[in-house]
């Protein structure tokens, strides 16, 4: 199994549907844009409240300190800012919008739009050396 992220929309036409996205290189940042413009990595057509591009969710691979157990450890880190849109993005039950760029951890909603989305945990991965954890 490859390193995934993955983004599930929790509300609107797509609700239940999951987005997996290949993780990035160990000292590496992956950009998903989300918004109503062709081409978005999280498409939200349908949302009439969402813009063109309405958030940036940012992914980074950080190595951390290897054991013996473990060679070439890294961990994910997340965060999510608002492309400057009309409506707003919003994390969980905050009723203000978020402003610049905020850090975001896996299982948290947010919404884009009328859209409600979910950063899911990742949950396994093969780095092609040995057994999947």
């Amino acid at each position: 199994m490859a390193r995934e992220i993955s983004i599930t929309y929790m509300s609107g036409p797509h609700d239940g549907k999951t987005l997996s996205f290949e993780q990035p290189e160990m000292g590496e940042e992956k950009v998903l844009l989300i918004g109503r413009r062709e081409g978005c990595d999280v498409h939200l057509h349908f949302d009439s409240q969402a813009s063109r591009i309405h958030a940036r969710l940012g992914v980074m691979s950080i190595p951390v300190t290897a054991s013996e157990s473990v060679d070439n450890p890294f961990m994910l880190g997340f965060w999510l800012e608002d492309g400057n849109s009309r409506n707003g993005t919003f994390v969980e039950k905050d009723k203000n919008p978020i402003k610049g760029r905020m850090s975001l951890r896996p299982g948290v909603m947010f919404r884009t739009g009328r859209t409600w989305l979910r950063l899911d945990v990742p949950l396994t991965y093969d780095d092609g050396d040995g057994p999947e954890y």
